[in-house]
C-alpha cells in the first residue's frame, strides 16, 4: 500500500487545496484497500469455497503480458478471472472467465494487451462458485520502456534428450538421462513428461538447472511405464520464460524373462524310461527382446549344452540310476533369465530292441540295400531283414548283422539280390537280444522293370555273306525319353543294342558300297528281338544318298566293330543308353 499511496501523493497543488486533496486521497485509498474483499472477507476459509494462488506474470512486453496462477474448485465448478491497474487508474477485468472444476490445483492463465510502456502494473486472480467470490493476493509487475524493448530476449532454448545413451532396449526403468540444450541468455531449468503437452513456465515440476549458455547434464530417471515402448519428453527454459519445443527419446523396456516350453519326451513335469540317454527338445519365446541362448544341465552335474535358437534339442543326454532333474535355462539378448525342469527316472531293466525300418535304396532290376536303425537297450542284440513279395509273408532273410549292446539309435543296412525285374517286394527290419525279440514296420519298394534288347546279324541280300563293321544306327522314335545309339558289326556281322526301354525303335544299317537299309521295330518291356539286316551293293549317286542319310545330325569316326560308339539324346529331355 505504501508504493500506491506513495504514487499517488500530488506535488503540483498549492495551499489548502493541496491538504484537502491530500486528505481526500489517503482517506479513499485507506477506504478501499482495507475495505476491499480479501481472505478475511471472504469464504476462502471454507471448505468448498475456492482456493486461489496468485503467480508471477511471464512474457512481458512494452505493450503486452501473461497472467498466471493457480484455482482449487474445491469440488464445486468455479469461475476464475484476473482485475489489473496500474496506481492511478481504474480497475480492469480480463475477458473470457475460465471455469475451473475438481479437487486440485488448476494452472490458469490469461493474455493481457494494449499496456503502457515503462509502467508499472498491480493484480490479482479472482474465482468465484456457488460458495462464494475469493481474491488473491496483489502482485505487481512493470512493462518495458519502449526505448529499450527491442533488445527483450524471445528466443527460445534448443535440446535435445537421449536414453542410456541411445541403447534401444534395457531391463531396468532406471535409466539415465543425456540432456543437452543452447540458449543465448543461458538455459535455467527443464521439465520432464511422459506426455507431449507442452508445460508453462509456471508449471509444477519444473527443475532448475545452473544458467549455461550451452547446457549438458546427466539425470537419474525412473520410467513410469510397464514393458515395452516408454517415451519421455523435454523442454527447457531460460531466464526470460522462453520454452523450447519439445524433444523426446524412446526405450523398450524388457524385464520379462523368456518362456520355455518342454514337448518331448512329454510336456509334463516327469517322465519314466528304461534307456540310459534320451533326448529332450521344446522352444523358448520372448515377447519383447530375442533369444540369446538356452543352456541344460542336470542334478547329476553332467553336461551342459548352448543354442542360440528359439527351437533347442538336447541330444542323448545321459542318464544316472534314479531321478535326473534336467533343468533348461534361456536367456534374451537383455540378461533376462527364464527356466523350465523336468525330472526324469532312469530305471535299467531287460529290454527287448527297439527297431525302426527304413527306406530302401540303390534300387536296380534285381538288388537293393534295406536300411533301418536298432536300439540295442543296452544288451546284445542281432539284426536281419525279413523280405518276399506278400505283404506280412517273408520267404527270404538278408544276412544277419550284430549290434553292440549300446543305449543308442545304431544305423545298420543290408545288400540284397536275386531280385526278380519290376516286382513289389515287402520287408521289415527284425532284431533280438536276451529279453526278446522285436519286429519294424512293413515297408515296401519296387524294383525296376526289366530292359529289352535288339540284336542279329548284317549280311549281304544275295550271297547271304557276313558283313563287318556296318554302322548300325539305332533312335527311340515314341517314348518321351528317345534313346539314341551308334555301334559297328563284328566280323560274323552279329550286333547288340542292350538295356532298351519300351519304345518304338528305327534301326538303319549302311556299310560303303552297299544299300543303306531300315528297319522299324516295336519293342516291349523286357523283349528280346531279333532283327536281320540285308544290305544290297550299289554304285554312284545311291551310295551318296545312304551317307547323307546316315549322317544326320552326327559326325561319328570309325570305332572298333560291335562297340557302341556313342550315345546321344534327340529329344528335350536327353539320356544316355
Amino acid at each position: 500500500m505504501g508504493k500506491i499511496l506513495f504514487g499517488l501523493i500530488p506535488s503540483a497543488i498549492p495551499g489548502f487545496v493541496r491538504c484537502f486533496f491530500s486528505f481526500v486521497t489517503v482517506l479513499f485509498l485507506f477506504t478501499t484497500v482495507n475495505h476491499s474483499p480479501s481472505a478475511a472477507d471472504s469464504p476462502q476459509s471454507s471448505a468448498a469455497a475456492p482456493t486461489i494462488t496468485t503467480g508471477s506474470a511471464s512474457q512481458v512486453t512494452y505493450n503486452s503480458a501473461t497472467l498466471r496462477g493457480t484455482v482449487n474448485a474445491n469440488g464445486l465448478s468455479t469461475t476464475a478471472w484476473f482485475q489489473y491497474r496500474i496506481v492511478d487508474g481504474p480497475s480492469k477485468t480480463t475477458v473470457s472467465p475460465q471455469t475451473v472444476i475438481g479437487t486440485s490445483d488448476t494452472e490458469v492463465s490469461f493474455n493481457i494487451i494494449a499496456l503502457l510502456p515503462g509502467t508499472t502494473y498491480y493484480y490479482r486472480l479472482v474465482a468465484e462458485n456457488d460458495a462464494g467470490t475469493v481474491y488473491g493476493d496483489e502482485v505487481s509487475f512493470t512493462t518495458a520502456d519502449m526505448k529499450t524493448s527491442h533488445t527483450t530476449d524471445i528466443t527460445s532454448p534448443a535440446g535435445s534428450i537421449n536414453i542410456n545413451n541411445g541403447d534401444a532396449f534395457t531391463n531396468s526403468s532406471n535409466v539415465t538421462l543425456g540432456l543437452s540444450a543452447a540458449d543465448n541468455i543461458g538455459v535455467t531449468g527443464y521439465y520432464f513428461s511422459t506426455s507431449a503437452i507442452p508445460p508453462s513456465p509456471h508449471t509444477a515440476g519444473w527443475t532448475s538447472a545452473t544458467p549455461a549458455i550451452n547446457y549438458k547434464e546427466d539425470v537419474s530417471y525412473t520410467l513410469s511405464g510397464d514393458d515395452g515402448k516408454n517415451t519421455v519428453y523435454v523442454w527447457y527454459k531460460d531466464a526470460s520464460g522462453n520454452i523450447s519445443d519439445a524433444a523426446s527419446d524412446s526405450i523398450i523396456v524388457d524385464t520379462t524373462p523368456p518362456t520355455i516350453t518342454i514337448a518331448n519326451p512329454t510336456s509334463g513335469s516327469t517322465y519314466k524310461t528304461t534307456s540310459k540317454t534320451i533326448n529332450i527338445s521344446g522352444s523358448a519365446s520372448d515377447s519383447t527382446s530375442e533369444i540369446n541362448n538356452v543352456v541344460w544341465s542336470t542334478s547329476k552335474g553332467k553336461d551342459e549344452k548352448e543354442s542360440k535358437t528359439i527351437s533347442w534339442n538336447i541330444s542323448n543326454a545321459d542318464l544316472l540310476e534314479g531321478d535326473n532333474v534336467i533343468t533348461i535355462k534361456a536367456t534374451d539378448s537383455l540378461g533376462n533369465t527364464g527356466t523350465a525342469t523336468i525330472t526324469i527316472t532312469y530305471a535299467a531293466g531287460n529290454n527287448p530292441p527297439t527297431v525302426i525300418t527304413g527306406h530302401a535304396t540303390g534300387i536296380t532290376t534285381d538288388f537293393a540295400t534295406l536300411t533301418g536303425t536298432v536300439h540295442a537297450e543296452g544288451l546284445s542284440t542281432t539284426a536281419w531283414f525279413q523280405y518276399g513279395t506278400s505283404s506280412e509273408s517273408y520267404s527270404h532273410t538278408s544276412s544277419i548283422v550284430n549290434i553292440d549292446s549300446s543305449s543308442v539309435d545304431t544305423p545298420t543296412d543290408n545288400y540284397i539280390s536275386g531280385l526278380l525285374a519290376g516286382t513289389t517286394y515287402y520287408y521289415r527290419l527284425a532284431a533280438r537280444n536276451s529279453a526278446g525279440a522285436a519286429y519294424g514296420d512293413e515297408m515296401i519298394f519296387n524294383t525296376k522293370p526289366p530292359k529289352g534288347k535288339i540284336s542279329g546279324y548284317v549280311m549281304e541280300s544275295i550271297n547271304g555273306k557276313s558283313i563287318e563293321s556296318a554302322r548300325i544306327r539305332l533312335k527311340g522314335t515314341k517314348a518321351r525319353k528317345r534313346a539314341y545309339k551308334i555301334l559297328f558289326s563284328d566280323a560274323d556281322g552279329f550286333y547288340e543294342f542292350n538295356e532298351l526301354d519300351t519304345n518304338t525303335y528305327d534301326i538303319f544299317a549302311i556299310k560303303t558300297g552297299l544299300k543303306g537299309a531300315r528297319h522299324e521295330v516295336k519293342l516291349l518291356e523286357g523283349e528280346k528281338n531279333n532283327v536281320e539286316i540285308k544290305l544290297e551293293r550299289i554304285q554312284g549317286e545311291e551310295q551318296k544318298r545312304d551317307l547323307i542319310e546316315d549322317k544326320k545330325g552326327t559326325d561319328t569316326p570309325h570305332p572298333t566293330p560291335n562297340k557302341p560308339e556313342e550315345t546321344k539324346p534327340e529329344a528335350q529331355n536327353p539320356k544316355q543308353i
